[in-house]
């Protein structure tokens, strides 16, 4: 049967030219040559010049290597000197597929150190020498030679050759992994840059930049994005882009579902693709909307415990072999203190943006207190000192029955403010909701409405079958309170009512008015110009109950007026300890 030149069945094979690799140099100067590829770190030619060295010496017809793929490759390394019958390399295959189980029970094992020596059943004169390679007791790979018919080895030259291939070998891979680890220490080294750089700074957007920019410095590449993800709304933000597309995306939305970037945030599995074109997941449209072609991607989810909070692509690395897995756990590396800047950075933003809100909102009751006093007990304070002045008056002119009427109406108008000052006074600070709970709070406030409102105020509450929490208790009185206050200013109702029961396992609060009503939206709409946060802030309390919130104008039922209607979980409002 012919002979033909040999590739592995897995198409990663390379056939190495004898001709190039072996030519006349002596065996010394070959030795040399070993020592300039390590240098150079050319670990390809590094074992292409064993391989000939070791057919050279030893007149082998063919050689076969392969060698486990390491941190710095992404597959295992193939290569093949020679040519041989197919027959043979077939053999060859089955047995480094078979590498790390036991012998082939048509080898025959030489020496406890992994030589073992197979016999072609239809050609037993053809023997081929197998050598399992280890270094610090890990197995490596492992080596083939074929040799002729007319050249067979002696059982003295088989132990000479596999401690040669060994050594050979040995050397290599202690010189690659004394690379890898040096790569790995300025690999850790610049996390740790990274890591300073993009923690540095709470700034969202100051951290959102650092990330892209450093991911697609680092790892040569044209361009970066960073995706934020909307759970809620199931879309993919592209974030502070870089590249020549950067401008054209910005703050653009995507399914979250859509392209790598979508594959990752919902599998929340890395992703490497040098391939895009002919990926299903790759989404096309993006590059056709910017004009940029996207040639390799690398992408990488970012996560906070269990939950994905953005994605993080790399796109178009320099160079033919595209990205690799050591680039991919890279960018994992980086992706997971981006993941922690990032969270850090929006939880700052949050509180910055809630210090703002709480300022607004005590600007806006100062404003109110301000506004209430002025309206009530101060003009009653006015009249007050005006009727005393008009008393006295009187009483010079001896008209004593004018007097008594006078003074009357000044006790009323005492009484009035002293009820209005009352009212203030507790709504700013009900200490009956500390002391005695929300239904006591409720009675006390109605019977301070009563007399403070021209309208009637109508209590329908019930006991609860436990105690709430304080600051259940605090939102719901708010809750209630400010939409008591939305009426008093607005609605010119006639009834007021104010409703507290449980059902189904929930506390459910309402307050209801027979007044004008309003135009929910168009209130919502004008919130920023009216700068009243009233509404926001009757939805916030009742968020933080755990709870619901709906406004409805009109009525459904007095089918006139507004109705405040709202509900908390009693496993989550109870008071515990």
């Amino acid at each position: 049967m012919g002979k033909k030149p040999s590739s592995a069945s897995n198409g990663q094979a390379k056939t190495v030219d004898p001709v190039q690799t072996n030519g006349q140099a002596s065996l010394q100067d070959q030795l040399v040559r070993l020592d300039q590829l390590l240098d150079e770190q050319d670990y390809t030619g590094y074992w292409e010049q064993c391989m000939a060295i070791l057919r050279q010496q030893h007149r082998a017809e063919m050689l076969s290597v392969r060698l486990f793929r390491s941190q710095s490759t992404g597959s295992d390394l193939v290569l093949r000197l020679g040519e041989t019958d197919p027959i043979n390399v077939v053999r060859i295959e089955r047995w480094e597929e078979g590498l790390r189980a036991k012998p082939l029970s048509d080898a025959q094992p030489l020496d406890d150190q992994g030589t073992e020596l197979s016999l072609g059943r239809r050609n037993r004169d053809v023997p081929i020498l197998h050598v399992r390679l280890f270094l610090d007791g890990v197995l490596r790979g492992g080596i083939s030679l074929i040799f002729d018919a007319g050249h067979t080895p002696t059982p003295e030259e088989y132990t000479r050759i596999a401690a040669m291939a060994r050594s050979m070998v040995r050397h290599g891979l202690r010189a690659q992994q004394l690379r890898e680890t040096q790569h790995r220490l300025e690999q850790l080294s610049l996390v740790y840059q990274v890591s300073q750089a993009i923690t540095s700074s709470l700034n969202l957007q100051t951290v959102l930049k650092e990330t892209t920019e450093l991911a697609a410095s680092v790892l040569g590449a044209q361009a970066s994005t960073l995706f934020i993800v909307d759970h809620e709304r199931r879309e993919l933000t592209f974030s502070v882009p870089t590249g020549s597309a950067g401008g054209m995306l910005r703050e653009k939305h995507i399914p979250i579902n859509h392209g790598v970037a979508g594959w990752v945030a919902t599998t929340g599995e890395s992703l490497i693709v040098n391939d895009p074109q002919s990926d299903r997941r790759f989404a096309s449209d993006i590059d056709k909307e910017t004009g940029f072609t996207t040639e390799n991607i690398v992408c990488v989810p970012l996560r906070i415990h269990d939950r994905i909070v953005g994605v993080l692509e790399v796109l178009n690395k320099s160079g033919e072999e595209g990205f690799t897995e050591e680039d991919k756990h890279w960018l994992e590396t980086m992706g997971n203190q981006a993941a922690i800047a990032l969270e850090n950075a929006r939880l700052y933003e949050d509180l910055r943006k809630e210090q703002e809100r709480i300022i607004k909102a005590e600007e806006e009751v100062r404003s109110q207190l301000a506004r209430d006093l002025h309206d009530g007990a101060a003009q009653m304070l006015s009249l007050i000192i005006m009727n005393v002045d008009v008393t006295r008056r009187l009483l010079d002119r001896k008209r004593l029955d004018t007097v008594r009427s006078e003074l009357d109406l000044l006790e009323d108008l005492a009484r009035q403010a002293n009820r209005e000052v009352r009212t203030l006074l507790f709504e700013l600070r009900p200490i009956i909701l500390r002391s005695r709970g929300l239904v006591p709070a409720l009675r006390a406030y109605h019977e301070q409405l009563r007399g403070s409102m021209k309208n009637q105020v109508h209590l329908e509450v019930e006991d609860l079958p436990f105690p709430i929490s304080d600051q259940a208790a605090m939102n719901i009185f708010s809750i209630v309170q400010e939409a008591v206050n939305n009426i008093r200013k607005h609605a010119q109702a006639a009834n007021v009512y104010i409703r507290l029961s449980v059902q189904d396992n929930y506390l459910h609060f309402e307050v209801e008015d027979d007044g004008r009503g309003f135009d929910k939206n168009s209130v919502e709409e004008r919130y920023e110009e009216r700068g009243s946060l009233g509404l926001l802030n009757m939805h916030e309390r009742a968020e933080m109950l755990g709870g619901s919130l709906e406004i409805l104008s009109p009525s459904p039922r007095l089918k006139q007026g507004t109705l405040v209607r709202g509900r908390a979980p009693l496993a989550q409002i109870r008071r515990t300890g």
